[in-house]
C-alpha cells in the first residue's frame, strides 16, 4: 500500500491538498469513499510520525490554499498528534506504566487460546478477522476503524488495552507511542476518565460500509474501565543552549526533517537506526523496512541534501557512530529533542558511550510553542491552535 518514500509522501500531500477543506470536514469519518473510489483522508500519517514531512510543513502548505475557517477540521486533526505527544511529555510514566504493565499480561496471556485466535484473526466477528488482515498487509487502518476495533477489542472481546495498544504498534506504519498509547486508553475510557468510546453496529454500517449479521453482537452497553493511579503534569523546562554553533549532528528517525526545517547548516550528519534497541515493541519486518526505507529517502531523494556529508547506519550503529565523531574529529554534537519513546533510551546509552562528547539538546519551535498547553484537555488545547498558526 505505501512506497515509503519522501517521493511518495509529497504526492500524497498534493493530491489531498484540494480536499482539506470541505470533503474532509464531510467524510473523514468515512473508512472509504465508494463513489469517487478514494480514501477520504491524506495517508500521510506513516511520513508524518517520522517527520518525513513535519506537522508544520503541511499545517503551512494547507493554509497556502484555504483559510483556517474551511481547514479547521483538517488542522485540528493535525494538531491532535501535537496534543497527544505533549499530554505524553507532560506525564512520561504513563508510557512507563503501559509497557510494565503489557509485559506482565503478555507473560500471561501471550500463549492463550483467545489472545492468539484475535491476533490470528479467527473470532466470530468477519468484519474484525478483515481488520486484522488489513492491518498486517498494509500497516494502516483509518482511524475511525481504529476506534471501533479498540472498543470491540476492549469490551466485546474483553481482551486488555495494552494488548491491544501493543499489537498496533507492533503492526503499524504510523504507530506512535503518544497518540496509540492514549487514544487506546481514551476508548477505555481511562484517559478521560468516565468517558468511554463504544463501537455501534449502526455507526459500523453507516461509516464502514459493511453489512453486518444481525445476530452479530457487540458489546454496546459497556462501562468505562477503571485504573487506581492518577497521573499529574509535570512543568517542561527545555534545556536550549544559546551556542547552537554546531557543525555536527545526529538525526533520529523521529524526526527525519529537523535540519530541513530548521535551515541549520551541519558539516557532518550521522543518521539511521540501531534497531537492536529499537525494541519498546517487537516491530513487524514491514514497520522496520518502512523506517529504513523512508530514512534512507529523506536524505537521498531531497535535492537540500545534495552537498551534505552524511553517514546512515543500521547495522553497526554504535560502531559507525564511534568511528564517526573519532575520523571526522567532532567534540560537539546537536541532538534533536525526542518525545516520550524508544529513543530517549538510545539516546541515554550513545550519551553514556561517549562522554567526551558535547551532546546539546535542539528543540523546535513548534513544539515547545504546543506543548505548554497541552498539559490538560484537548479542548483547552484547541482554543490556542490560532495563536500556535500565527506563531508558525
Amino acid at each position: 500500500m505505501f512506497q515509503s518514500s519522501l517521493k511518495e509522501a509529497q504526492a500524497f500531500q498534493e493530491l489531498y491538498l484540494p480536499y482539506t477543506g470541505s470533503y474532509y470536514r464531510d467524510n473523514r469519518n468515512y473508512s472509504y469513499d465508494l463513489t469517487n473510489n478514494r480514501n477520504t483522508t491524506s495517508l500521510l500519517s506513516p511520513y508524518i510520525r517520522y517527520r518525513l514531512l513535519s506537522e508544520e510543513d503541511i499545517i503551512k502548505k494547507t493554509l497556502s490554499i484555504y483559510s483556517f475557517s474551511k481547514t479547521e477540521k483538517f488542522i485540528q486533526e493535525i494538531y491532535w498528534r501535537t496534543y497527544w505527544k505533549g499530554w505524553l511529555e507532560h506525564r512520561p510514566d504513563v508510557y512507563d506504566d503501559y509497557l510494565t504493565q503489557r509485559n506482565e499480561l503478555l507473560k500471561n496471556l501471550s500463549n492463550t487460546n483467545k489472545y492468539q485466535k484475535v491476533i490470528n484473526g479467527e473470532t466470530h466477528l468477519s468484519f474484525f478477522n478483515d481488520w486484522i488482515k488489513k492491518l498486517k498487509e498494509d500497516g494502516y487502518l483509518h482511524n475511525h476503524i481504529r476506534m471501533w476495533f479498540a472498543s470491540i477489542w476492549i469490551f466485546t472481546l474483553e481482551l486488555p488495552w495494552q494488548l491491544g495498544a501493543n499489537f498496533f504498534m507492533e503492526n503499524l506504519l504510523d504507530g506512535d507511542p503518544a497518540s496509540n498509547t492514549l487514544s487506546w486508553r481514551w476508548v477505555a475510557g481511562i484517559q478521560t476518565k468516565g468517558k468511554h468510546y463504544l463501537a455501534r453496529k449502526n455507526n459500523i454500517t453507516k461509516y464502514g460500509n459493511l453489512n453486518i449479521n444481525e445476530n452479530i453482537k457487540l458489546n454496546e452497553q459497556a462501562v468505562c474501565l477503571k485504573e487506581n493511579k492518577d497521573y499529574f503534569a509535570k512543568n517542561l523546562v527545555f534545556d536550549i543552549s544559546e551556542n547552537i554553533n554546531l557543525d555536527s549532528i545526529l538525526i533520529p528517525t523521529d524526526d527525519l526533517n529537523f535540519i530541513l526545517n530548521n535551515k541549520f547548516r551541519y558539516k557532518n550528519i550521522f543518521s539511521g537506526i540501531p534497531f537492536n534497541d529499537y525494541n519498546d515493541h517487537k516491530f513487524a519486518k514491514q514497520v522496520k523496512d518502512h523506517i529504513k526505507n523512508i530514512t534512507i529517502s529523506n536524505f537521498k531523494d531531497n535535492d537540500f541534501y545534495s552537498d551534505y556529508e552524511y553517514i546512515i547506519e543500521f547495522e553497526n550503529y554504535y560502531q559507525s557512530f564511534s568511528a564517526w565523531i573519532k575520523t571526522k574529529n567532532i567534540k560537539k554534537i546537536g541532538l534533536p529533542y525526542v518525545p516520550t519513546g524508544n529513543w530517549k533510551k538510545i539516546y541515554k546509552k550513545l550519551i553514556n558511550k561517549n562522554p567526551s562528547i558535547n551532546f546539546v539538546y535542539l528543540h523546535r519551535k513548534y513544539d515547545m510553542q504546543a506543548w505548554k498547553f497541552a498539559n490538560k484537555g484537548f479542548f483547552n488545547f484547541k482554543k490556542h491552535i490560532p495563536e500556535l498558526i500565527s506563531k508558525l
